[in-house]
């Protein structure tokens, strides 16, 4: 067993407030100091990268935002577009339909035309044929107005029979 020694005791004691103060001194304040400053930068650190989350957050909702305006104007270009598309195929299609309905028009007044002009040059034909087929058949026995008579009356019913 060991012998307590008062002196020893106190002289241990001493020497440890000693030690104690010299390492609290030159290790614990740097350390502590170094500790805080750490601590410090980890804040900072972390108060960054918040602001950093918050300012990226804020740039894709109006990535989106711009995103989403880039798609209504888009659509709005399309429906524009497909409506203009309708009017243009609506107006080229009237202008054929009038175009057609004009060249119908035309072709019968030229069927119309050429209708009367050959009917009028069959009547015209028939007339004379009658004329001269009557002539050889009266063989001069009729007069001039009783000819031009029956010239007139054989033109009328030519003319009613082709009509």
């Amino acid at each position: 067993m060991g012998v307590f020694e008062l002196g020893t005791f106190i002289f241990s004691i001493v020497a440890f407030l000693i030690v104690f103060f010299i390492i609290q001194r030159f290790a614990f304040r740097p350390l502590a100091n170094m500790l805080e400053q750490r601590r410090k930068h980890v804040e900072t650190q972390i108060t960054d990268a918040e602001k950093s989350r918050e300012e990226a957050a804020k740039l894709l909702s109006e990535q989106k935002r711009l995103l989403d305006e880039a798609r209504k104007e888009a659509k709005n270009i399309l429906d524009a577009a497909r409506v203009r598309s309708e009017e243009l195929a609506r107006e080229i299609t009237q202008k054929a339909e009038e175009e057609a309905a004009r060249i119908l028009d035309e072709n019968r007044a030229a069927i119309a035309r050429d209708r009367d002009e050959a009917l009028a040059a069959v009547t015209a034909r028939v007339a004379e044929l009658t004329v001269e087929l009557t002539s050889k058949l009266l063989n001069n026995h009729v007069s001039t107005e009783v000819h031009n008579e029956m010239v007139a009356e054989a033109e009328k019913r030519l003319g009613e029979l082709v009509c």
